[in-house]
C-alpha cells in the first residue's frame, strides 16, 4: 500500500479553509478575521460577546428572565455553527462549497483541528498511532480529575493545546520554524477551554441553587419554586430578607435523618439585640408593630417578648400558621445563613426577583 502525502498549505498566501476552521473553534468571527473580512469577523465577535453578556444577565441576573437566557444559549450554538461553516466557505472560491474533509493529501490544519476535538485525533489522523493514544489516554484522564478536583481545571485545557502544538511540530514534511499560527491558535485554545472548564466552579462558587421544599412561605414562594442564592462572607442579613440557610441544631434534632442536609427557607424578621414578640396576629419590633404586606394569614399564636442573641437572627415563614421557623426551633445563627434569595428562575410562569428589606416597623 502506498504511502499517503502530506501538505502543510494551498497557496503561500491563501488564507487556508481548515486554519480558518480552526480559528472560528476558538471563538466566533475568528476564522473571519484570519481570512481578513474584517467587518463581518468583528460583526460575529461583537454579537457573539453580546449574546453571552444577555445570556449571563438573562439566567443569573435577578430582573433576567431565565428563559430568555436558555434561547440565548441556543442561539450561541448557531451563531457558532454558522461561524465555523462561513469561516471555511470565506475561503474557497466557490462560497457555497461544503466542508470537506481533506482528500489524498494529508492536511495539516486538519489534523490540528482533529486534536482540538479530542486530544490525540489528529496523531491517529496521520497515523502516528502510540503518540495519539497517549494524548487521548491524557485528556481523557485529566478532563476526569479536574472534574473530581477543580484546582485541577488548568491541566485538560493545556493538554488540549500542546496536544494541537505536537502535532503540528510532527506533521510529516512540517517546518521545524516556529509559525506564528499554530502560537496564536494554542494560546486562544488554551484561554478559550479554561474559561469554558473553570465555568461550572464559577456558577458553584457565586450561586446557591435551592428548591423551595414546603408551603411555609405562601404566598410568596411556592412548593418547587427554584431560588438562586449569591453566597457572600460579608453578606449582612436585613429584616424582610428571604434567607436559604443550612438547619441549625435545634431544628436538625427535629428533622428526620433523610431531611436534616436540606437547605430551609425563610424571612428575616427580628435582627441581633432586637426585642421580639408576637402578639394579637401582629409581631412588634422594639414594641413597634411590624408593617407586613407578604403574609398569607395573620400568626395565630403568642410568642416573646424575647431579644434576639448576639450574631442570631429571628426568621418566621409568610405563612405564619403552617411553618416551623423560629417560634418552633429558636433563632436562626448567622454562620447557617448561605445567603439572600434573590430571583426565581424556574419554573417559567414563576421567574420573578425577590425582593429584600421591604419590612420596616
Amino acid at each position: 500500500m502506498a504511502n499517503p502525502s502530506f501538505s502543510t498549505s494551498r497557496h503561500p498566501t491563501a488564507p487556508d479553509p481548515w486554519l480558518a476552521v480552526n480559528y472560528a473553534l476558538i471563538f466566533p468571527g475568528f476564522g473571519q478575521l484570519y481570512s481578513r473580512y474584517w467587518w463581518k469577523g468583528g460583526s460575529l465577535v461583537a454579537i457573539a460577546i453580546a449574546s453571552i453578556i444577555y445570556c449571563i444577565w438573562s439566567i443569573f441576573g435577578a430582573h433576567g428572565n431565565t428563559v430568555h437566557g436558555f434561547w440565548a444559549a441556543g442561539w450561541l450554538v448557531v451563531l457558532y455553527s454558522f461561524s465555523i461553516l462561513d469561516a471555511y466557505r470565506g475561503t474557497q472560491a466557490n462560497y457555497g462549497q461544503r466542508i470537506t474533509v481533506p482528500q489524498g493529501r494529508k492536511d495539516v490544519w486538519y489534523a490540528v483541528f482533529l486534536s482540538q476535538v479530542l486530544p490525540g485525533l489528529g496523531h491517529l489522523y496521520i497515523q502516528q498511532a502510540i503518540p495519539g493514544g497517549l494524548w487521548l489516554l491524557a485528556g481523557l484522564l485529566t478532563a476526569w480529575l479536574a472534574n473530581q478536583q477543580p484546582l485541577l481545571a488548568p491541566i485538560p485545557p493545556a493538554i488540549w493545546a500542546f496536544s494541537c502544538y505536537h502535532v503540528y511540530r510532527n506533521f510529516p514534511g512540517q517546518s521545524r520554524r516556529t509559525s506564528t499560527a499554530i502560537a496564536l491558535l494554542i494560546l486562544g485554545l488554551f484561554i478559550t477551554r479554561l474559561v469554558l472548564g473553570n465555568t461550572p466552579n464559577w456558577i458553584d462558587q457565586n450561586f446557591i441553587q435551592s428548591i423551595v421544599p414546603s408551603e411555609s412561605m405562601l404566598p410568596t414562594l411556592q412548593v418547587g419554586d427554584r431560588l438562586f442564592v449569591r453566597p457572600s462572607p460579608r453578606y449582612i442579613p436585613q429584616r424582610g430578607d428571604i434567607v436559604v440557610f443550612e438547619p441549625p441544631e435545634a431544628l436538625r434534632a427535629m428533622l428526620p435523618p433523610a431531611s436534616q442536609e436540606n437547605l430551609f427557607v425563610k424571612r428575616i424578621i427580628g435582627k441581633p439585640s432586637e426585642t421580639v414578640a408576637v402578639t394579637g396576629g401582629q409581631v412588634l419590633i422594639n414594641e413597634v408593630a411590624l408593617s407586613e404586606d407578604y403574609v398569607r394569614s395573620p400568626a395565630a399564636y403568642e410568642w416573646g417578648p424575647a431579644t434576639v442573641p448576639p450574631n442570631q437572627y429571628f426568621v418566621l415563614g409568610d405563612n405564619r400558621n403552617e411553618s416551623g421557623d423560629s417560634h418552633v426551633w429558636g433563632y436562626l445563627p448567622a454562620e447557617q445563613i448561605l445567603g439572600r434569595g434573590y430571583k426565581i428562575y424556574w419554573p417559567p410562569d414563576r421567574i420573578q426577583p425577590l425582593p429584600g428589606g421591604r419590612s420596616r416597623p
